[in-house]
């Protein structure tokens, strides 16, 4: 039977939207972090607190058997948002109807909530298994300072489930793109515009020459796209600007595809349109392409059969949206993700779950958790 106290989600997932906690904001993240640290004290786990970058705040590494090394289950879980402070109080926490509202709502404080009520109920019906909450406070913004810690408690996991949304369609994921995030810098030579035009060298028009060449829907079907998402350059109307820069988002569902882009970035940095042109490119931050591994696929097989004993339609699909999930499945953990409430419209401001998705989501992934392989877990003394 499960056990899921829909007054007290609420209650909590109330509390938790009202703070604002964009990444960065360490502040609102740390009040995250204290509230979940009593959360866990209830439940009787032990908490590690990590910060790896004071400016993110606080990681939280949740734990029923500190003593062991081995993981059976890791749970992935962010803290922080996409949101600015502010945003809290301008749209607060809301229910209409079956429809829950609110910054993060979906992305992901309902599904914190979802993930710890999985663990109590694991905790009385499979108290041998050795569970893991990974929450850190920088996933928004690539895991910059967490990888290497999730990673870490990937490589001692055997599973994994990863509590980004549920898509829209009711599907999890089960594969998902790679996602790298660069600056592409361009230094030019000014002029009057009109007195010596010739005299300059545009850093915006080789800007624009490396939009239009990158803007090719025909690389949507091969897996990859490459976009200049926010663009800067020049000072006045009438001088030729000498600097552009671009922050650029690149998608690829394959390290061999992320490396084709990546050279052909190089070899325009090394031989831009323009030779009076200095480009650099940047990367700040990536993410690796979730990907099925044989563990992987009988962690879904699994899913199917628990789905369809309950009665409740289960779909899988692939994401062109990155997460942490795909870092225990770069590590060979099998690993289903969009583990949380059906969310829509995420990072919006119209950005909302079903209620009514909660505890059917939570049935089934107790159920599966419950099926479990025994002989792939290690025994606890």
């Amino acid at each position: 039977m499960v056990i899921f106290e829909e007054k007290q989600f609420l209650q909590e997932l109330e509390y938790l939207v009202n703070i604002d906690s964009g990444s960065g904001t360490a502040d609102g993240i740390g009040q995250i972090a204290s509230f979940l640290i009593g959360k866990c004290s209830q439940l009787g786990l032990t908490v590690k607190k990590h910060v790896f970058d004071p400016a993110y705040g606080p990681c939280l590494e949740v734990r029923n058997y500190p003593e062991s090394e081995d993981i059976d289950l890791l749970l992935l879980c962010h803290m922080d948002t996409v949101f600015p402070v502010g945003t809290s109080e301008k749209r607060p926490f809301r229910i209409k109807g079956d429809q829950v509202y609110g910054p993060g709502c979906a992305d992901m404080k309902s599904s914190i909530l979802l993930a710890f009520a999985l663990v109590q109920n694991l905790l009385r019906e499979r108290p041998e298994l050795r569970l893991c909450v990974a929450l850190n406070s920088d996933s928004e913004v690539g895991s910059i300072s967490s990888r290497g810690w999730l990673r870490e408690l990937a490589r001692k996991s055997t599973y994994c489930l990863g509590f980004e949304a549920g898509r829209s369609d009711c599907s999890y994921v089960k594969r998902r793109k790679g996602a790298a995030h660069y600056i592409i810098r361009m230094y030019g030579k000014s002029a009057h515009s009109g007195v010596d035009p010739r005299g300059g060298a545009s850093a915006v028009l080789e800007m624009a020459n490396w939009i239009c060449r990158f803007a090719d829907f025909d690389r949507l079907p091969l897996g990859t796209s490459l976009n200049f998402g926010v663009a800067r350059g020049g000072t006045m109307y009438n001088v030729i600007p000498d600097y552009a820069e671009s922050s650029v988002d690149i998608r690829f569902e394959t390290e061999e595809q992320y490396e084709i882009l990546t050279e052909e970035i190089r070899s325009l940095c090394d031989c831009p349109y323009n030779p009076e042109i200095r480009v650099t490119a940047e990367c700040l931050a990536r993410s690796y392409p979730m990907v099925e591994n044989q563990s992987g696929q009988a962690l879904i097989a699994l899913m199917e059969q628990e789905a369809a004993q309950l009665g409740i339609p289960v779909n899988f699909a692939a994401s062109g949206g990155a997460s942490d999930a795909s870092i225990p499945s770069q590590e060979g953990v099998g690993t289903i993700d969009a583990c949380g409430p059906i969310g829509f419209n995420l990072h919006n401001d119209d950005e909302h779950i079903l209620l009514s998705s909660v505890r059917p989501r939570l049935a089934l992934l107790l159920a599966v958790c419950n099926a479990l392989p025994i002989e792939k877990l290690s025994d606890v003394s």
